[in-house]
């Protein structure tokens, strides 16, 4: 028996796929931006259970590479990948169970980094000063800045720095996803006018 045809006019069949292109992640960046605004009205909370994703990342990801290792052990560096495992497997477990010492250790990775590079940003634009270096010399100035305040409020800055940082991760990515997404839609209409 056959199905009867369903007719299409040519505005229906083009608009559905079109408004798939774009609306999908539109929604998916906005869901985002709102998940991000949460994190950073519980920047303690979201700090805690970043370390938290961390440390099951770690040992995961050791697990795998220990499991890697046992497979290529005839044809590859077998122990290379076992004590990375382990190594990470170890870690992982260290930030599972105390997770404060975990935060602090994770605030001072990022003290250091963001001291580090301010320092290379300031130092290479000023010694460069390439068109509009002031701009990379300034990022390096707050960068630095930035950094000392983290290290010398230790530990009570791990309490926050980690859940701001991921807070305003998931919102810039967030609003960059629904940018991405209505920047496909003006091009899908204009193309869709002309």
């Amino acid at each position: 028996m056959a199905t009867p045809e369903i007719p299409l006019n040519s505005s229906s069949r083009g608009s559905r796929p079109a408004s798939a292109l774009w609306g999908g992640p539109f929604v998916m960046g906005l869901l985002l931006t709102v998940l991000g605004v949460l994190a950073l009205g519980a920047v303690v909370w979201t700090s805690f259970v970043s370390v938290l994703f961390y440390g099951a990342a770690l040992g995961v990801a050791g697990i795998l590479e220990i499991v890697h290792g046992f497979r290529v052990r005839g044809s590859g560096p077998y122990l290379h990948f076992v004590l990375g495992g382990i190594l990470s497997l170890l870690v992982g477990v260290l930030v599972l169970a105390q997770p404060g010492v975990g935060l602090v250790s994770l605030t001072l990775l990022l003290a250091a980094y963001f001291l580090a590079s301010g320092c290379f940003r300031g130092i290479t634009s000023a010694m460069d000063r390439y068109p509009n270096w002031g701009w990379d010399f300034a990022y390096g100035v707050v960068s630095v800045i930035l950094g000392a305040l983290i290290f010398f409020r230790l530990p009570a800055s791990s309490l926050w720095v980690l859940g701001v940082v991921v807070g305003v991760e998931i919102f810039t990515r967030g609003l960059s996803i629904m940018a991405a997404s209505l920047a496909v839609r003006g091009v899908l209409r204009r193309e869709q006018a002309g």
